[in-house]
């Protein structure tokens, strides 16, 4: 199972009590990275800090993210980087769940719309959807 992290960040995240998936506001980011808000500007023009951009205006972050962030500029880029070859693995609804920050339902109305990549039946009871799906789609709402 690979994720857009290695395991040194998952387990500084799990001793800090911080979720990955988590989506951080730009206020949020600020006051996790202990800097001004025009200070998170300035690292996004900078490509400095890797983020989502939800909207035209509004940009959000990953707990994963934000993490990778700090621990670069604390350690002196000794941090693990960000796995950008992202393999194919199936996500449970939990998962989609944190990774989009959308409801069940919400996440059912949108793919019954066709805005939402379709759900794939792994046995009787149990669901997924891909991640490079849910990925995919994340990224392109990201540049409407």
């Amino acid at each position: 199972m690979q994720v857009p992290f290695n395991n040194n960040i998952k387990e500084i995240a799990d001793s800090m009590g911080i979720a990955l998936y988590q989506r951080f506001s730009l206020n949020e980011a600020s006051v996790f990275l202990h800097c001004s808000e025009s200070d998170i500007k300035e690292f996004l023009q900078q490509d400095k800090l890797e983020y989502i951009k939800v909207t035209e205006s509004k940009v959000e972050f990953f707990g994963y993210q934000l993490l990778g962030y700090l621990l670069n500029s604390v350690s002196g880029n000794i941090a693990p980087e960000v796995n950008n070859s992202l393999p194919d693995r199936i996500l449970r609804s939990k998962e989609v769940q944190d990774m989009t920050g959308l409801s069940r339902t919400t996440i059912w109305r949108l793919e019954r719309k066709g805005d939402f990549p379709a759900r794939i039946v792994l046995g009787e009871n149990s669901i997924g959807w891909r991640f490079l799906e849910i990925n995919e789609w994340m990224l392109n709402r990201q540049a409407k």
